[in-house]
């Protein structure tokens, strides 16, 4: 069974306010109200000069430093982001991944669960990786332009890196499952903006977090009295809250201590939320922890981790 060995975030210094960002993405007065008191946004942890490649680099220099032998013992190496096309610009692809290509190591990009993709390349790695080998899985991507910064009415993008090494070692997080659902009728996304590819996405929303998280405790084999904590991507708070009501469980289960911080990274939100937890050590062997993303498409990915 695999393990979480270890795991590290990297995100920019640089910090901008929500009225800052408002003024940055036109929204009116009512929509920065919308966001703040509503949906919890404060700041952003964003930076248009700094490359991708020191996001990652940084984190994953770290994380490897940490860890010799597991750095030693790689042999997959995948780079998990939402859009097709990291940058404006071709080229950045290759720089994060060419190191490891010239040791020899398999590498890949993968897209296509967009958001919910890292969490879905925890139990891609599972059926990957070797007895005597380590995975790293790296998630990461930049806020490039206005119409990838914000999703109307539902949620604005923050910058961060999450690097994340997994093997069949023994450790600290234990990986139990993993349950995936799709909902197909959104998956075409030209880039025209006059394309209405996500109209309905903002209804069915809730019903298809409620209908995965269900199906996935049902396949896990639990109840959700059995979870510790929920690590939810930052999409924002008010979609949290309805769930845990509709679905009839205590929202404080629910990490959302970060969305003001952060925002929403895409698909780093997760482990944001897992290093928050562990920074506040309010984690306890036996813990379960369920991991959970929606990318637009739609795919949601929720992952089961214990603690050891």
């Amino acid at each position: 069974m695999l393990h979480i060995v270890d795991f590290e975030l990297d995100h920019p210094e640089r910090t901008e306010t929500l009225e800052a960002v408002s003024d940055q993405l036109s929204l009116s007065r009512n929509q920065q109200r919308m966001f703040s008191r509503f949906f919890g946004f404060e700041s952003f942890h964003y930076d248009e000069q700094a490359p991708l490649d020191q996001m990652t680099s940084g984190a994953i220099d770290r994380l490897l430093a940490r860890n010799p032998q597991s750095a030693a013992a790689l042999s997959h190496v995948s780079h998990c982001h939402t859009l097709p096309a990291i940058t404006c610009f071709e080229g950045e692809h290759s720089s994060i991944l060419a190191p490891f290509a010239e040791r020899g190591l398999e590498v890949f990009s993968a897209t296509m669960n967009h958001c919910a993709t890292g969490l879905s390349m925890l139990w891609a790695m599972e059926q990957l990786l070797g007895d005597q080998d380590a995975g790293l899985v790296l998630i990461a991507e930049k806020a490039f332009h206005p119409d990838v910064r914000l999703i109307e009415n539902t949620t604005i993008m923050g910058e961060c890196a999450a690097a994340v090494l997994v093997r069949r070692e023994e450790s600290r997080l234990r990986i139990l499952n993993s349950h995936t659902e799709h909902e197909p009728r959104f998956w075409q996304n030209t880039g025209h903006l006059d394309e209405p590819y996500l109209e309905g996405f903002e209804d069915m929303y809730l019903d298809f977090a409620c209908r995965t998280l269900s199906e996935a405790l049902q396949r896990f084999g639990i109840g959700m009295e059995d979870v510790r904590f929920i690590l939810p991507h930052n999409v924002n708070m008010a979609s949290w809250i309805m769930l845990a009501k509709i679905l009839g469980f205590d929202r404080h289960k629910i990490c959302l201590s970060t969305i003001g911080r952060f925002g929403h990274c895409f698909g780093a939100d997760p482990f944001i939320n897992l290093m928050q937890l562990i920074q506040e050590d309010k984690l306890a062997s036996g813990d379960r922890l369920l991991l959970f993303s929606i990318g637009l498409g739609a795919t949601a990915t929720c992952t089961l981790v214990q603690v050891n």
